[in-house]
């Protein structure tokens, strides 16, 4: 994602009849999934308790019609839709016709984008072993479990993440999950206000000169729209940021004003993502010179270094991060977050795995303002998976009632309802 990891000891395979009905300790042998009863699935999310078994190769949610070859999103009928984010299909979501619209459009997106690995894989030698490979780097994440914790190696190596039959299976899952929880955290971000610079009508403040932040970090205008920054740092094929420029459009929207000209970035240590990211405008938009909004990539690592906005190649607004902190929770990654909040950057969102997040208190070390979105008051305990980080002296209020969401339960918290 962000910075380098060590290379994969030697494969075995590690296949599976997902239509078996399977034990804690059988689904854990099959997916590499060990149950931990501290861990966020199981203190937040139903794992180990999931009534639901994995659904088979070819096998549909009973009553849904399939909307895309994969099974992942059904139309229910009425209005809902029931989708998965997970390779064995046994955690369900439901979202009704908002989402249901929205993952259609995301699935027309991923048509393109799934048709650009699927060449990548029959590109080599042994398709059927790159896509096998890749699905045991995947599900097995050797070179995190090889590791010591103190290694900070994260999930996969630069090299993992560079294998097309991992790229693959990535991009079938982490679309849907991605997305979604990004969409969750921008309708909790809005909450506090976060976007409200860019989301003034014409005339009314939120514009800059285009060469430099400052303002209300607006960072300039033209045709009464403010233009507005982003980078997702280890941003990879960068669904956080498609998610960002539709979030905003129905937004601004909402609000009655333009939506604000995006210039989005993804900022990661693996170039061979940038395909990806380029084929996520839409056709449509993409020949009317992007409608606003522009998609670009560029190489960075965290630890080499190089601030993220000279890798941007200018000033920013915004950054988000994705499951990037267990690579880079320690103290230089955060200074560098700091530094970014030091220097222009208004906000820095995060949506992560783990309920407990390190760089909270590390960053609150430097000052930086820290909000928490998800619920803090349940028996669960400290949720740290949505964050906001701002500049000192920024004010988040909490919102004063209860957010509707497009995608409920996302990220999961089933278990605080209990």
């Amino acid at each position: 994602r962000t910075c380098r990891a060590g290379a994969p000891p030697p494969d075995k395979d590690y296949s599976v009849d997902r239509g078996r009905d399977l034990s804690v300790d059988r689904l854990a042998e099959a997916t590499g999934y060990k149950y931990n009863p501290k861990g966020a699935p199981s203190r937040f999310g139903s794992a180990g308790r999931n009534p639901h078994r994995p659904l088979g190769e070819g096998e549909d949610v009973p009553g849904g019609a399939r909307l895309d070859e994969d099974g992942m999103v059904y139309d229910m009928g009425g209005g809902q839709c029931t989708y998965f984010q997970d390779r064995m299909r046994q955690y369900p979501f439901a979202t009704e016709t908002a989402g249901l619209a929205l993952l259609r459009r995301l699935l027309l997106v991923n048509e393109r984008v799934f048709a650009l690995s699927d060449a990548r894989v029959n590109a080599t030698s042994d398709p059927t072993e790159t896509a096998r490979h890749g699905e045991h780097l995947y599900v097995m994440k050797p070179t995190m479990k090889s590791a010591p914790k103190s290694a900070g190696m994260g999930t996969w190596s630069d090299e993992e993440y560079a294998h097309p039959g991992l790229q693959a299976l990535y991009l079938r899952l982490k679309s849907f999950q991605r997305f979604t929880e990004s969409w969750a955290l921008f309708e909790r971000a809005a909450a506090r206000g976060v976007f409200d610079p860019w989301l003034q009508s014409a005339g009314g403040g939120g514009g800059s000169g285009e060469g430099e932040n400052g303002g209300n970090g607006g960072g300039g205008s033209s045709g009464g729209r403010a233009l507005l920054r982003v980078a997702s740092l280890g941003g990879g094929p960068g669904y956080e940021l498609l998610a960002l420029a539709w979030y905003l459009e129905q937004l601004a929207g909402e609000r009655g004003v333009a939506p604000p000209r995006l210039d989005l970035v993804s900022l990661d240590l693996q170039p061979s993502w940038e395909p990806y990211l380029l084929a996520l405008p839409e056709p449509a938009e993409a020949e009317a010179g992007g409608g606003g909004t522009t998609y670009r990539f560029a190489q960075w690592d965290i630890k080499a270094g190089v601030d993220a906005r000279d890798a941007a190649g200018g000033p920013l607004d915004l950054c988000l991060v994705s499951n990037v902190l267990v690579y880079c929770s320690d103290e230089p990654s955060a200074a560098v977050l700091a530094a970014l909040l030091e220097s222009g950057v208004k906000a820095i969102l995060l949506n992560e795995r783990g309920g407990e997040q390190k760089m909270v208190g590390m960053v609150e070390r430097h000052g930086v303002v820290v909000a928490k979105l998800l619920d803090q008051d349940s028996a669960a305990g400290r949720d740290d998976r949505q964050l906001v980080f701002a500049p000192a002296g920024t004010s988040l209020p909490s919102p004063s009632g209860a957010l509707a969401h497009v995608f409920p339960n996302v990220p999961y918290e089933e278990s605080k309802q209990r």
